[in-house]
């Protein structure tokens, strides 16, 4: 039940009447009739009344306070709708992160997993032949230093061939007779000896030549290794 005040104006001395609300401790103090016994009757400031007599200047502060009250609880009101927007989004992050953002990065550690194991196999593998290599390397030089000296040996009798054909042809051109058709043939049996030697010279220079290219693949690919190696910390 809504409660009046009793207000009296400073200026005319008029009696006006507001409808408020009586606060619950008013309200309190004046329903416990069983206290009443204890005062006289006749008193009419304790009787239970409709309506409380104040100053316009108190008047005014209770207005003024029950502005800031609604002032505070519309803050406050403001304020719970945001963490209640705050929270939505919380939750929907988190929902997003467990449902989307962990899984996706689960699948990624995997697959880095999966590549560190395998480059780690790799690098073993390496270690491993790495001895191997070498001494396959050691077997390769020494077949082209072989080949090399080979190589030179052809060479130099090719050189000496030449100049014997080439003196075996003024012999024939200054003989005649009998003794210029053996020198013919001589000069034959050493033109075959040239195209002999030359052949086989040229098919060694063909294997040298193999041999050198994958000694130097053998080299880019053991270069390779050592750089992993090296990134890796191992050498």
């Amino acid at each position: 039940m809504s409660r009046r005040f009793y207000v009296e104006t400073s200026a005319a001395g008029k009696n006006q009447f507001v409808s408020i609300k009586r606060s619950r401790s008013h309200g309190h103090r004046h329903h416990h009739h069983h206290h009443h016994h204890h005062l006289p009757k006749h008193d009419p400031c304790l009787e239970t009344r409709d309506y409380y007599k104040v100053r316009v200047d108190e008047w005014d502060r209770i207005k003024e306070r029950e502005r800031c009250l609604q002032d505070t609880n519309s803050r406050l009101v403001a304020e719970v709708n945001t963490l209640k927007a705050s929270l939505a989004s919380a939750q929907a992050e988190a929902h997003d992160l467990c449902h989307v953002v962990v899984p996706q990065l689960q699948k990624q550690i995997s697959v880095l997993a999966a590549d560190n194991e395998a480059l780690r196999k790799s690098l073993d593998n390496a270690c491993n032949n790495e001895g191997r290599h070498c001494r396959e390397e050691d077997k390769l030089k020494q077949t082209i230093d072989g080949l090399e000296k080979e190589k030179k040996e052809l060479s130099d009798e090719n050189c000496g061939l030449k100049d014997k054909i080439e003196h075996l042809q003024r012999q024939v051109e200054q003989s005649c007779g009998r003794r210029s058709s053996e020198l013919l043939g001589e000069i034959d049996y050493w033109r075959d000896q040239y195209r002999y030697w030359k052949g086989k010279y040229e098919d060694t220079k063909r294997v040298h030549d193999d041999i050198s290219v994958t000694l130097d693949i053998r080299t880019e690919k053991m270069k390779a290794y050592e750089e992993i190696l090296k990134r890796r910390r191992i050498i």
